[in-house]
């Protein structure tokens, strides 16, 4: 009976030290799952927290983008309309932001700064800093959609200018083979460098 009961007592203290054990791993567990819940709830807002710094900061970059494109633009509108010459031809007219839109065409057309005279257009545009994909888009699309969008011009020559700030290196050769007008701000000066230039 004795031996019995020294069993039995020692399956009770196993069971017993058993059911501590699992409460223990329980425990843990638990703890580890609200830690987990704890972590991934500050990885969230962090992320969040992120998110919206990250969209501050290009409103903010974008502004700034944005007031640079204006300026460089404002610069290069007054010196063209001071003597109304580019790429040593000599204009009556000089516009800017001229914006059209076609229905009809299904054709949007925005540019810069336009020049005119009697047979002769002058496209030019500016942006803070001139890549490689400005000249393709001048070149390819907004000599076509000028084109469509004022026909009245068909006849006249057109030639081009794009102009900022700084310029990537393929974006000047890029206009350099293209014959487009390079124009370059430096410090409160406009250069114009127009050799080569063609008629579109």
């Amino acid at each position: 009976m004795g031996d019995k009961y020294s069993i039995d007592e020692r399956l009770d203290k196993l069971i017993q030290s058993f059911e501590e054990s699992n409460k223990a791993a329980e425990k843990r567990n638990a703890e580890w799952e609200k830690r987990n819940a704890e972590y991934e709830k500050a990885r969230e807002k962090s992320a969040d927290e992120y998110e919206k710094w990250k969209k501050e900061m290009q409103k903010y970059l974008g502004g700034i983008s944005e007031s640079n494109g204006a300026m460089a633009e404002e610069m290069i509108f007054n010196s063209l309309e001071k003597d109304k010459i580019f790429a040593g031809i000599k204009f009556e007219e000089v516009d800017r932001n001229i914006k059209l839109h076609s229905r009809f065409l299904d054709v949007k057309g925005e540019f810069d700064v336009i020049l005119k005279n009697g047979d002769t257009v002058a496209i030019v545009e500016s942006k803070y800093k001139v890549r490689s994909d400005d000249v393709a888009k001048l070149v390819d699309k907004q000599v076509k959609d000028f084109r469509k969008l004022f026909p009245m011009y068909s006849d006249y020559k057109i030639i081009l200018g794009i102009g900022g700030m700084s310029f990537e290196q393929k974006a000047i050769e890029d206009a350099q083979n293209k014959g487009v007008g390079i124009i370059k701000i430096v410090g409160d000066k406009v250069e114009f460098h127009t050799d080569g230039i063609r008629v579109y």
